[in-house]
């Protein structure tokens, strides 16, 4: 091989390279993000436990309300914040992305005082996301990262207060998501979908059910309220008319727990103790892993994949691009219905088309 060659070659392996080191976030499908909520007054769990987090290093987190006890206040939000700092200004809050839950609605203007602390349009660019769309700014919005959409939706209680206007701009996010070709949708909002302990609410609406069966991007949704670290797999045993299957977990104790969840309506539960947890969601492709992990324990305590069959689709060529077409009714490895109080580490892959 001649100089000229090797020069040439030189150049194109250095172009590759730097083109590799700034690929943007929208071209990623390798990412992982941490999912929690639920502190109210015990922001000294939640200190220890972002610390534990950020050793992680998450692209972003997600937070499902109830950041704080009595109704929005800023002098309240501002330990809630230092907290979520790690107490030593550790960079989460930037990277946070919370929702209302209904102890963050309990005083007048709440709503409006929570969208003038809150600047996520912002956050959105400082982790590299795009799309950043709201309803209502800060309060109901999406934003996609890599080859996910992720959904946040005002639900200040149980899910049964979700709007019709909430429920039709989830339709048209979903849908929009699909057409864009990405392959995950992840949402969150306060109330479970489906309750699994003290707060019992009734079906979702006919409406949020009809919409999520209209989508097989649906992946996952995370949830607080209920003050436990648990997931249940969601279809039509759990919640009737439920024909497109999706995952739910539930993160609701970075201080506010703990509470046992009823074993009927969980598939896993782990036992934190008075430490917290959180979740941490591993993106790669078209299969999510999520790591249960509680205050105060390096070691993930129980981890699981999800595979959606086929491989992420391609970025649209046309603004028309349809819709990613739907498949069979998915089916899943048998789980485990209940944790023994020891921690359990286990992998379990659920196919899903």
């Amino acid at each position: 091989m001649n100089k000229t060659t090797r020069l040439i070659f030189s150049v194109i392996f250095i172009f590759y390279t730097f083109f590799l080191a700034v690929l943007p976030a929208s071209a990623q499908t390798v990412f992982k993000f941490v999912a929690w909520g639920d502190t109210k007054g015990d922001t000294q769990t939640l200190t220890n436990l972002s610390n534990q987090a950020k050793a992680l290093n998450p692209v972003f987190t997600i937070y499902a309300g109830d950041l704080e006890t009595a109704g929005f206040t800023a002098a309240g939000m501002n330990v809630w914040k230092n907290a979520l700092n790690g107490g030593v200004n550790n960079g989460l809050f930037n990277i946070t992305f919370p929702v209302r839950g209904n102890h963050d609605n309990a005083v007048a203007g709440a709503s409006t005082a929570w969208q003038n602390y809150f600047n996520l349009a912002a956050q959105v660019q400082i982790i590299g996301g795009t799309n950043y769309s709201a309803l209502n700014d800060d309060l109901t919005y999406s934003f996609d990262y890599g080859n996910s959409r992720i959904i946040g939706i005002d639900v200040p209680g149980n899910v049964t207060q979700m709007t019709a206007a909430q429920i039709a701009w989830l339709d048209q996010r979903l849908t929009d998501a699909e057409s864009s070709g990405l392959t995950h949708a992840f949402f969150f909002w306060h109330g479970p979908f489906y309750y699994i302990a003290n707060h019992v609410s009734p079906l979702p609406p006919a409406s949020l059910i009809s919409v999520i069966n209209k989508h097989p991007i649906v992946s996952a949704g995370f949830y607080g309220h209920e003050h436990s670290v648990a997931y249940t797999h969601i279809n039509g045993s759990r919640i009737p008319g439920i024909t497109q299957q999706f995952e739910q977990f539930v993160s609701g104790d970075a201080g506010a727990g703990p509470t046992t969840p009823s074993s009927a309506r969980i598939d896993y539960w782990l036992d934190v103790g008075t430490g917290g947890g959180f979740l941490m969601v591993n993106v790669n492709g078209g299969q999510f892993t999520v790591d249960f992990y509680k205050g105060g324990t390096t070691a993930v305590q129980y981890s699981k994949t999800f595979i959606k069959s086929g491989t992420t689709p391609p970025p649209p060529v046309t603004p028309t691009r349809t819709p990613t077409p739907g498949g069979s009714t998915p089916t899943r490895t048998p789980t485990q219905s209940i944790v023994s109080p020891t921690p359990i580490i286990g992998v379990c892959t659920y196919y899903k088309n």
